[in-house]
């Protein structure tokens, strides 16, 4: 599959509702270098991670924020 595009704005949005990125991290169970890693726009997150990120924010940065571009129809 093509690297998705990720939208940093709704990641950093994610991050300060949150209250940063050690938050983000703990609440979601992702890396802090991984989170790192995305706002720089190194790398873009999985799938699965920006599932936990929209658990992490209670629904408020949804997946579909984070990877506007994926095809999610009914991925749970």
């Amino acid at each position: 599959m093509a690297r998705q595009n990720l939208n940093i704005e709704k990641l950093q949005n994610a991050i300060e509702l949150v209250g940063g990125i050690s938050a983000l991290s703990s609440k979601s169970k992702i890396s802090y270098q991984s989170i790192i890693d995305w706002r720089s726009g190194r790398k873009a997150p999985s799938v699965e991670s920006c599932i936990k990120i929209e658990q992490a924010t209670d629904g408020k940065i949804s997946r579909k924020d984070l990877l506007p571009d994926f095809p999610w129809g009914d991925t749970k």
